[in-house]
């Protein structure tokens, strides 16, 4: 059986990236888009069992795009929009509006929920029985299969890093200004997959994670 597809939507390509890598991992399959106009084009075709969407993402206004996803002859099962970003230093803007979505998750959340929520709300909508066990055994095996190699656990790690300060993410102009924001806390992350996987050469998978995710 062909995976349950997602489109997620947002303007910062490090940002989908971490999404994508999350979801991947969990046994989704996963497209990025970074405007809202091309978005409504794609839901138009009914391509997707699933819609990720930034509440900020520019071109078609996110409530149209909600519209567009449930209406038709083809409606999305779930549909989740992602909150606007909240700011560490300054303040937290929390959740204020669903747009017409099933359900709402923030920024810094996505790793931890997003996965359980997209198949809270295909299990509630008759979701097929094999894509169900699919995602079921997927999950099982991320908790229970870390010898199945350190680069699907690097790029959990790695993803998670960048969703978790996305506000600063979002604020870095290029490469150079994510290697200054991250580059303490990647060195964490590689000290745990040591401890967790053994051997320094795992270094190597969060160096590389980080530049599929962040380059």
């Amino acid at each position: 059986m062909d995976k349950l597809r997602i489109l997620v939507a947002h303007d910062k390509l490090a940002i989908s990236r971490a999404i994508e890598q999350v979801l991947g991992t969990y046994g989704f399959a996963v497209d990025t888009m970074s405007d809202g106009d091309a978005v409504a084009q794609a839901l138009a075709k009914g391509l997707y069992d699933g819609l990720v969407i930034d509440a900020a993402l520019p071109g078609t206004p996110i409530h149209e795009i909600c519209e567009i996803a449930k209406g038709g002859e083809n409606p999305v099962p779930a549909v989740i929009t992602i909150a606007a970003i909240f700011r560490r230093k300054s303040y937290r803007r929390r959740p204020s509006s669903l747009y017409g979505a099933d359900d709402i998750v923030e920024v810094h959340r996505i790793a931890a929920e997003l996965p359980a929520k997209l198949w809270r709300l295909f299990s509630g909508k008759g979701l097929d029985a094999a894509a169900k066990a699919e995602a079921e055994m997927a999950l099982w095996s991320l908790r229970n299969e870390p010898s199945r190699g350190p680069g699907r656990l690097a790029g959990l790690l790695v993803a998670g890093l960048i969703l978790d300060r996305a506000d600063e993410v979002a604020d870095a102009d290029d490469l150079s200004d994510l290697h200054r924001i991250l580059g303490e806390d990647l060195k964490q992350v590689s000290a745990l997959l040591v401890t967790l996987m053994g051997g320094p050469e795992h270094e190597s998978a969060v160096r590389a994670s980080f530049h599929a995710i962040a380059g």
